[in-house]
């Protein structure tokens, strides 16, 4: 057994609030394991830190390449795929699955096709393009902005940022952004022949509700509610929709009725779209990161995990996350340690690198909020089986 009393690389101690507003104090450990093609899970010899803060891709200043590890709670288990879909069989469009302890979320993967207007203007899409493999990024998936638009009228938000702090005016606010994915492809507000001609379609599709030329155009920047949900397995921009709307701030949109997809199949509440009072806006759901339908019930290690089409060499790998469960106590001030009850916050699978790391966090009451110099002589421990 392994003992850990201070804080680490990949060990930390942090002050937060629960749900219901009381103190707490949160350690967090991470583990890294190495994942075999046989779909043996061990140790990884080289652990992989605590992720400090949010890190955006290069590329896509929109697309978050990894969210920060350092949540003192959340509500549920964030499992993330960071890798390929790959055409075991049609190479055109074929499905792949990702499934934790029966449930299971599944994406349609299409090669690349072309948008264009025929003789009498109506929107055609070419048959899909074979593809051997496809990042399952939020850049692949629908969304993006609708580029015709913003060159055709400007972006508005551009004549605020020299009265803007530096933190703000970076911000790449667009009101011809999708607000569910602003990183994707297929966005079309306005189906101007210039438009369509150079318009991307999507790679990943929602198999419940695939994007069709009837449905391409969205007509309006605030009747993006009824436009389809991105799908793909990394991870969910913090001022995406509905996550954004968990920090208090709902995109303008035109009064939608029924049920708005997320609610619908259960991934959000039913007042998801609506204005709130200033004291109801936040909720602890901004915390998760996963995309839709792989934020979980807490997962404790053990659970089975079966990979469709998602890994280098196998069609289908099947394999347990670790069920070495470590014993976590916070600090309980006067020489005390309070132990706790751990969860799995965070399960990010990587399967090109053969790499899988599961982020543990155990919590208890704590007397008051205390500051991070406090909290790096403050005592801990994590026992590890």
């Amino acid at each position: 057994m392994e003992v850990v009393t201070a804080p680490s690389p990949v060990v930390c101690q942090m002050s937060g609030t629960d749900p219901e507003g009381r103190n707490i104090l949160a350690v967090l450990f991470k583990v890294t394991y190495t994942l075999t093609s046989e779909g043996r899970v061990h140790r990884a010899r080289e652990q992989a830190p605590l992720t400090l803060p949010v890190v955006n891709d290069p590329e896509n200043k929109s697309l978050l390449a990894a969210d920060t590890d350092l949540y003192p709670h959340k509500l549920a288990t964030d499992v993330v795929l960071k890798g390929h879909a790959y055409a075991y069989e049609d190479p055109r469009s074929f499905d792949v699955s990702l499934g934790v302890e029966g449930v299971r979320k599944t994406i349609r993967v299409v090669g690349d096709r072309r948008c264009t207007l025929s003789s009498t203007g109506q929107i055609l899409f070419s048959p899909p393009e074979p593809v051997t493999r496809v990042p399952l990024r939020y850049d692949r998936a629908y969304g993006g902005q609708d580029r015709a638009a913003t060159a055709r009228y400007g972006n508005p938000f551009d004549g605020l940022r020299p009265f803007l702090s530096r933190e703000l005016a970076s911000l790449e606010a667009n009101p011809y952004d999708y607000p569910r994915n602003p990183a994707g492809r297929g966005y079309l507000i306005e189906p101007t022949p210039a438009a369509i001609e150079r318009l991307e379609l999507p790679n990943l599709e929602d198999p419940l509700d695939p994007l069709t030329p009837e449905r391409l155009v969205c007509g309006h920047v605030e009747h993006w509610p009824s436009m389809p949900l991105p799908q793909a397995m990394d991870w969910v921009g913090l001022g995406w929709f509905p996550r954004l709307a968990y920090f208090g701030v709902v995109p303008e949109h035109k009064p939608f009725a029924g049920l708005v997809a997320e609610a619908a199949r259960g991934y959000a509440p039913a007042d998801i779209l609506q204005e709130k009072p200033i004291a109801e806006k936040f909720d602890f759901r901004c915390a998760s990161g996963a995309s839709l339908g792989l934020q979980l019930p807490y997962l404790t290690g053990g659970e089975q995990v079966e990979l469709i089409n998602l890994h280098p060499r196998r069609p289908r790998l099947m394999f347990r996350l670790p069920a070495e469960r470590p014993k976590i106590w916070t600090d309980g001030r006067k020489g005390k340690l309070n132990e706790t009850n751990p969860v799995i916050h965070t399960v990010l699978i990587e399967p090109d690198e053969g790499r899988v790391s599961v982020l543990w966090r155990g919590s208890a009451p704590a007397l008051r909020p205390y500051l991070p110099d406090e909290l790096e002589r403050m005592p801990l421990r994590v026992e590890i089986p």
